[in-house]
């Protein structure tokens, strides 16, 4: 169980590495995956006085926080797993992703991946009871980089676990986004339909490991 728990933990990284790539190619270098750069150009945009962007931006903070709030609302109200509503909320996603037209708003187009990669984060915090973020790299690297300390420079051989853990969040997530890259030069928009297919595997994997478990 605890090995299927990490596999899926690995492909949820390639879907995140996949999905947060894909956000910025299509629009500018703006990642849809976190809320700092947004938070911070809510303030930029303010003091700034571009209302419009503002408008957007405060729209996109919101809508990560609804993501965040229903994620933690629904198990209570729901007998479906949320895991299972994530997946189909990551492959709404990328269906609408592969359809905005050119001419789409950046942070508009964003919207799709706020909402996704948000409710993504809270759904899937980790395996082994390490807390780890499948949707962007930061911590995961601070985490790899402090683990690898240990074992090599203070010769604490307990902390390989956790090195090889978060080395292999990191690999799975920036394969994500090699694969992505690739089928961005191939396909172009239409990349993000191909991340169907990490999908549906990680939404058939959730689904034998709850008829797995124990009533």
């Amino acid at each position: 169980m605890e090995k299927q728990t990490e596999r899926l933990h690995f492909i949820m990284a390639f879907i995140g590495g996949w999905l947060g790539v894909y956000a910025l190619l299509h629009f500018a270098n703006l990642f849809g995956s976190a809320q700092t750069s947004n938070l911070i150009a809510i303030v930029t945009c303010l003091l700034g006085g571009d209302w419009a962007e503002f408008g957007q931006r405060v729209g996109g903070m919101v809508l990560y926080m609804v993501a965040v709030g229903l994620a933690a609302w629904l198990p209570h109200r729901l007998t479906v797993d949320p895991r299972l509503i994530s997946l189909w909320i990551d492959g709404a996603a990328a269906l609408i992703l592969g359809l905005l037209p050119a001419s789409t708003p950046p942070v508009l187009g964003l919207y799709p991946l706020f909402f996704a990669m948000a409710f993504q984060w809270c759904c899937f915090p980790g395996a082994h009871g390490f807390v780890s973020a499948t949707i962007f790299s930061t911590n995961n690297l601070r985490q790899f980089t402090s683990a690898m300390t240990e074992v090599y420079l203070n010769r604490d051989p307990t902390y390989r676990p956790k090195a090889r853990f978060f080395g292999l969040t990191l690999l799975s997530f920036h394969t994500g986004v090699a694969v992505s890259c690739l089928l961005w030069q191939a396909a172009g928009p239409r990349a993000a339909w191909f991340c169907l297919a990490p999908i549906l595997a990680a939404y058939r994997m959730v689904r034998c490991s709850i008829r797995r478990a124990p009533a």
